[in-house]
């Protein structure tokens, strides 16, 4: 679907999919059956009823923040407006990764470092018709389905506050061309990975795996555009994460007295016991699957 639930209809399809009839819901969120048609049908909630419901579908954190959006209704309509010269000369001041981006997640301006790590997500680009309908989106970013589904959720609850962008709606259309795109879109998911900030991106030049943190900064006021700032972790634990080391021949477990005996049965042999699933390595992966 492209156009936006009310809550009463997210309500009934979460509860659909939780295989839960009308009494059944109204019992464990401590509501009325009526009340709880009302709802379905249209009726707007308090915040309470929102929270009891969310409690009682057992939604993970995108999906209650888009119950709360949508309970919420509409922002107020706000006419696009541009970074300021002040704006755009502040953005290339910036060493970090930094872009200023529309409601409808078009990039209105990026500074070097950020037309760096993001190959061809340019000023005038989308970064969501990027994400799917550029290849090199998967190659710069490890976990592309994780961050496409991020992204989705995203785009989900800000067309929730803004309904009537017709801009958002150009761009679902064009994404619909991506196979991947349908499936998310279409199944009315919201990813429970929501606020998570860290991501990890591949320098498709070098192969070099960073680690970074994204926070999106909107300035007090009406303004219909915000800006994303990327913070690159120097040594990523997801990357460096140690291997684990074989215990030493000649080590003693921290349990038993010294000087006691062996088990018997137990053999005595010197070789060196491998731990069956030790941890490995992030490998990069072969140059000839980066398009896949």
């Amino acid at each position: 679907m492209n156009g936006v639930p009310t809550f009463g209809e997210f309500i009934r399809q979460r509860r659909t999919t939780a295989n839960l009839t009308r009494p059944q819901l109204a019992w464990l969120a401590n509501l009325s059956v009526p009340y709880l048609t009302k709802i379905e049908a249209g009726a707007n909630p308090s915040r309470r009823v929102v929270e009891s419901l969310s409690s009682a579908l057992q939604l993970n954190r995108g999906e209650h923040e888009y119950a709360l959006t949508l309970a919420d209704g509409p922002a107020p309509r706000v006419e696009p407006d541009h970074p300021t010269e002040a704006d755009l000369a502040y953005l290339q001041l910036l060493p970090k990764p930094a872009a200023y981006l529309s409601a409808a997640f078009d990039i209105l301006a990026a500074n070097a470092a950020h037309q760096h790590t993001f190959p061809q997500l340019e000023p005038g680009a989308n970064a969501l018709e990027w994400l799917f309908l550029n290849p090199i989106s998967r190659t710069v970013l490890v976990d592309w389905m994780g961050e496409a589904q991020n992204a989705v959720s995203l785009f989900r609850l800000q067309l929730a506050r803004h309904r009537d962008d017709d801009r958002a709606l150009e761009v679902i259309e064009k994404c619909l061309e991506s196979p991947d795109f349908s499936l998310i879109w279409r199944s009315d998911s919201v990813s429970g990975d929501l606020g998570n900030p860290t991501k990890l991106v591949r320098d498709p030049q070098t192969l070099a795996i960073r680690e970074m943190h994204v926070n999106i900064w909107r300035a007090p006021g009406l303004q219909s555009w915000s800006m994303t700032l990327c913070a690159i972790i120097d040594q990523p634990m997801a990357v460096t994460r140690p291997v684990m080391r074989e215990r030493p021949v000649s080590s003693t477990p921290l349990n038993t007295q010294e000087g006691s005996e062996r088990p018997s049965g137990r053999s005595t042999s010197t070789s060196v016991r491998r731990d069956p699933n030790p941890t490995q390595p992030l490998q990069l992966p072969d140059s000839k699957q980066l398009d896949g």
